[in-house]
């Protein structure tokens, strides 16, 4: 028999439920970076590769891009970030033979890889995946600390090792990132790397860049003479000169100033003034170029 409504019946039960179908949904609990980088490794190898992986550890580190380099794993596969921050992301062999195996055996194999360089079609399998684990990545470290660490990298070209990534890449301070993969088949593990340059702090701005030559070539001090006549005498003369003799300076004005620089070099006429009772030399204009008609042409004689 069913109660009335508000004394306890089935009704009261169904308001209940209503109720708390209504409710909003909680929020999803925020992702640690790490959390998100194994969402993000699982997903880049299922959905490129068809790889059932999963992530066992992951290890962070900061630091400069030398150091950072002489610690990375020997036998790698490194492949350069392209646009975005400069860096790169690398796969050791069993990681890489993994990837290679899902796509053309269906699964890896239960046994590790054999060591061998990579090839070219190594490469080319493997960039997929690279390129959906970049992506991947982006999409699952928004709103971490990693927000925007791999922003608008892509899988570029390959690097032929660390010294290869020491010469192409820029200094700077790095992250890198090391996931430990759990391969899924006879307990096989590969190693996963991501390293890319961190946005430089405020403070860490480069310096103002240092004034070109020009500007310092203008601003340094020249000594420049004024010159109002130049007089040869024979060192007997010289030794003859006596306080309050006068020298005569045959065609001399005071517009007969010149101007020279360094190693006598001209730089322009001048004239002798006053300013405040002061000496001074007011630079004059440089006269217009004389015009020279040249030889003028014999004329030719008559004919007789």
């Amino acid at each position: 028999m069913v109660g009335p409504v508000g004394q306890g019946g089935p009704a009261m039960d169904g308001g209940g439920h209503l109720r708390r179908m209504m409710r909003a949904p909680a929020p999803p609990p925020s992702l640690t970076p790490a959390r998100a980088l194994r969402l993000a490794a699982a997903r880049a190898a299922k959905r490129a590769a068809g790889l059932a992986m999963a992530v066992l550890g992951v290890a962070e580190e900061l630091g400069d891009l030398d150091d950072l380099l002489s610690r990375l794993e020997e036998g790698l596969l490194l492949v350069a970030l392209d646009g975005g921050a400069p860096g790169l992301v690398a796969l050791d062999g069993e990681g890489l033979a993994a990837v290679v195996e899902a796509q053309t055996l269906g699964g890896p194999a239960p046994r590790p890889a054999e060591r061998r360089p990579p090839t070219a079609a190594d490469v080319a399998l493997a960039r997929p995946f690279l390129d959906r684990l970049l992506a991947e990545c982006r999409e699952a470290t928004g709103g971490t600390a990693l927000d925007g660490w791999l922003d608008g990298t892509g899988a570029g070209q390959r690097l032929g090792g660390a010294r290869d990534a020491g010469l192409s890449l820029p200094d700077g301070r790095y992250r890198v990132v090391r996931l430990t993969l759990d391969l899924g088949a006879g307990g096989r593990q590969g190693l996963l790397v991501l390293l890319a340059r961190l946005a430089p702090a405020p403070s860490d701005a480069p310096a103002p860049e240092a004034p070109r030559l020009e500007g310092r070539v203008l601003g340094a001090k020249v000594a420049v003479e004024a010159v109002l006549h130049r007089v040869a005498l024979p060192l007997a003369a010289v030794e003859a000169l006596e306080p309050g003799q006068v020298l005569a300076l045959p065609g001399v004005t005071v517009a007969s100033v010149r101007l020279e620089g360094p190693g006598g070099a001209p730089l322009g006429p001048a004239r002798l003034g006053q300013v405040a009772g002061l000496r001074a030399v007011r630079l004059e204009a440089p006269p217009p170029p004389l015009l020279d008609d040249g030889p003028r042409p014999v004329p030719l004689a008559a004919p007789a």
